[in-house]
């Protein structure tokens, strides 16, 4: 069995909202929490020369300019649309945790730095906050946040306590005092949200302290039986569009090796045949919907962990190894996708790959592109996929025969192109496209 190690793996590698607070009182004999009505403090930043601006976007030669594919007579309001778009996918996709914080030097504040997660609704104590190495007569620590409620404790448990608000001013004459209540200090988000996050700042005297919450709501997981053997654990999945001949030998070659393995096939074929094998299935189609129609339909009907797509014209040989691709997927969970080669040369995984079932179905292939398409999904889930290739396992090709019935769709005409360059410049919000 061969070993697969990091150098192998190719990488190709999503919250806003806004939340209210209420207002907070507690008074004792030896500290009080007090209202702020002042705002915080300016939060300590690096000197500009630390930070580099960010670079300018520039095309590079022989690429194509995405906004020239667009006609003058609808650019301006396609432009529009699409900065409309653009913004309203940045305040779904954006987080305040992806704010640049800086610890300062020195500093007596002990506070989280990294894990600590709450769920929404749910009052949560603040773990690590303490003041540590000072001596004073007196101590006052602040605590702010942005979007949801600081509290000392549970309110039902102390009869003085009127509400919660965004922020808490601590004020002891002992330093132990201080950490006890300290600890005690819990954060509540008042209003649900799944995938958010907030700041909190955190100070004393001239210390300033600013370190993240992760809200989530835990999901459930979504776990599939991988059974004993490879029929288990793996659906084959194909698009057919007037090969007949073609998918017929596909067939045959698949069950030389793979009895049982369940292929499915999306077929929009203008005159479809009845395809009658065992432990095929094929799903007819509306004719010429295209590639990506026909991936997407063929991925919904999936059922197990993992699926491979081939495509009709292939040929299964003695190099199909599914399991070493499962052996892969299965030692490295972070994977999404692995791809193989064709006929030996590594292709980019664009149409010979296993994937996860449930990671390729919340990128889904784009049933806009029906006849110029294959790296164009790779594109939608960068950031989303993890992709890697393994080049010893391979698929064949069958020899390209004469069909001139389906030649004449084969190849993509000009307006095929045009659109899906406009469709990078809206869908994608890019500016330009090179093809090395």
């Amino acid at each position: 069995m061969p070993s697969f190690g990091r150098r192998e793996l190719l990488l190709l590698l999503l919250s806003f909202v806004i939340f209210s607070g209420m207002s907070f009182l507690w008074k004792s004999s030896n500290f009080t929490v007090e209202k702020m009505i002042v705002p915080p403090k300016k939060m300590w930043t690096p000197p500009t020369g630390l930070v580099k601006p960010p670079a300018s976007c520039t095309c590079p030669a022989k690429s194509f300019d995405l906004a020239g594919s667009i006609p003058t007579a609808n650019r301006a309001d396609i432009q529009k649309r699409r900065a409309e778009e653009y913004k309203k996918h940045q305040a779904r996709t954006s987080s305040i945790l992806n704010t640049l914080l800086f610890a300062q030097s020195n500093s007596p504040l002990q506070y989280p730095i990294q894990g600590f997660t709450v769920r929404p609704l749910v009052p949560t104590l603040i773990p690590g906050l303490a003041l540590h190495g000072v001596q004073r007569s007196g101590y006052k620590v602040s605590l702010l946040v942005t979007k949801g409620v600081l509290c000392l404790g549970s309110p039902s448990d102390v009869p003085s306590v009127e509400g919660g608000k965004k922020w808490l001013n601590l004020e002891t004459l002992s330093l132990e005092e201080l950490n006890k209540l300290l600890a005690d200090v819990t954060y509540t988000l008042p209003v649900y949200h799944i995938h958010t996050g907030d700041l909190v700042h955190f100070s004393f005297e001239h210390h300033e302290a600013v370190f993240p919450i992760a809200i989530r709501q835990p999901s459930v997981p979504v776990l599939f039986d991988m059974g004993t053997n490879v029929s288990d654990q793996v659906t084959i999945t194909t698009k057919t569009f007037m090969r007949y001949k073609e998918l017929k030998v596909l067939i045959r070659s698949l069950r030389q090796f793979y009895k049982d393995v369940v292929l499915v096939v999306a077929d929009d074929s203008f005159t479809p045949e009845n395809i009658t094998e065992e432990n095929v299935l094929q799903y007819v189609m509306p004719g010429g919907q295209g590639w990506f129609a026909g991936r997407t339909l063929a991925v919904s009907q999936v059922t197990t962990k993992y699926f491979l797509w081939v495509d009709d014209d292939f040929l299964f040989t003695e190099k199909t190894k599914i399991e070493d691709l499962v052996e892969v997927m299965e030692a490295t969970p972070e994977l999404d996708v692995v791809g193989g080669s064709v006929t030996g040369t590594i292709n980019g995984v664009v149409n010979f790959f296993l994937a996860r079932t449930d990671a390729v179905n919340r990128v889904r292939f784009d049933p806009k592109l029906k006849r110029v398409a294959h790296s164009e999904f790779f594109m939608d889930g960068l950031g989303q996929l993890m992709v890697a290739s393994c080049g010893h396992v391979s698929i064949g090709h069958q020899p390209r025969g004469a069909n001139a019935q389906y030649g004449r769709f084969r190849h993509p005409g000009k307006d095929d192109v045009q659109f899906k360059l406009q469709l990078h410049y809206y869908k994608n919000h890019l500016q330009c496209i090179h093809y090395g």
